[in-house]
């Protein structure tokens, strides 16, 4: 059996699929086949290549050093075509991004069975389109309107995620029992956010502690920053072990990703979310989902207020209570899958 996996190149995209081929490799082990199973992954992002091949999975697609719509429309129905042919799969699960496209496009009108993955609350571009030609359409939320083809699965979750004590956590950190503020803008981070936490550090009295992963591209900046800052912090471009950090905290400021939302979720914690201002308003609805439910506040780039941010944040460091309830609605939500039930469920 040939299963190929087909992934944007963002992190967020992914770390989906991860989950999906370690759940498709430990089913296939745990059964009694003879076939041989093979996982391919369609990856176009140089650096995170390397991640997947760590995992031991035969990992494909060209890494263009830029994006340009033009040759990439000419590309990839090409590329995929030829792929399709010489690896002939059984299957093709796609996970939305333009770079994937074609694969599932093309996969379609063959004798193949062809799915895609939403984590999104509404379709990203592209799965808005295959979703007409798919076989069955899995999707992250849980959603009223539903057609004959979609299937809730929740957002998987990476494998090192899972819950540990706070005060290990915090131990761990080397930190005490003041409120801590997790602040991380995905997995590239964010500018935007970076700069607006650290206007809010250098002007708030509040007494409490801080986590800020800024992405590599800001880790110099913002690292200097916090050199004359006399609180308890934990300063990183990118944390594997973020398990430790999610225990840890008790407020988290981010993008409005599907999967971050599933890991807040899963740790049932308030937010301050901050959708990004492109990819098609996606990370607005996914916000909006976890505003009405009471999970989270939202706050638009467009029209940013730093007053009213730092009113909400000053709200949430010093109201324990108000923590608690809107944490309880976060994990109310469901929406984060641990690795080990996403493994042991029949959900596709």
């Amino acid at each position: 059996m040939k299963i190929l996996l087909a992934c944007e190149r963002s992190g967020g995209h992914i770390f989906p699929a991860l989950a999906f081929g370690k759940k498709i490799r430990r089913n296939f082990l745990q059964q009694d086949i003879r076939k041989e199973l093979q996982i391919y992954f369609f990856v176009t992002s140089a650096h995170l290549k390397q991640y997947v091949k760590k995992e031991n999975f035969k990992v494909i697609g060209t890494s263009l050093n830029f994006r340009n719509l033009l040759v990439e429309l000419f590309w990839r129905p090409f590329e995929a075509l030829y792929l399709i042919l010489k690896i002939r799969p059984d299957k093709i699960i796609g996970f939305g991004g333009r770079d994937s496209f074609f694969l599932i496009l093309l996969g379609s009108f063959l004798p193949l069975e062809t799915l895609i993955y939403e984590p999104n609350v509404t379709f990203g571009r592209a799965n808005r389109l295959l979703s007409l030609f798919s076989n069955r359409v899995l999707r992250g939320f849980d959603l009223p309107e539903k057609c004959i083809k979609d299937k809730v699965i929740g957002i998987p979750l990476r494998e090192n995620i899972r819950r540990i004590k706070k005060s290990e956590a915090r131990k761990t950190l080397d930190f005490n029992d003041k409120p801590v503020v997790l602040c991380l803008g995905g997995s590239q981070g964010s500018e935007f956010i970076n700069k607006t936490f650290l206007g809010f550090v250098r002007d708030s009295c509040c007494d409490y502690q801080i986590i800020h992963l800024s992405g590599y591209k800001n880790f110099s900046k913002v690292s200097e920053f916090y050199r004359s800052v006399e609180k308890n912090k934990f300063i990183r471009d990118f944390y594997y072990n973020i398990e430790v950090l999610y225990s840890a905290a008790d407020i988290v400021i981010s993008r409005a990703g599907a999967v971050t939302l599933g890991e807040i979720s899963f740790y049932g914690l308030p937010s301050i979310l901050i959708p990004h201002p492109k990819g098609g308003h996606h990370q607005d609805q996914n916000a909006a989902y976890f505003e009405v439910k009471n999970a989270a506040y939202t706050l638009r780039q467009s029209d940013f207020s730093f007053p009213n941010f730092s009113r909400l944040l000053n709200n949430l460091i010093e109201d324990s209570n108000l923590r608690v309830e809107m944490g309880s609605n976060s994990q109310k939500l469901g929406l984060g899958v641990s690795f080990e039930d996403f493994c042991n469920t029949d959900n596709y």
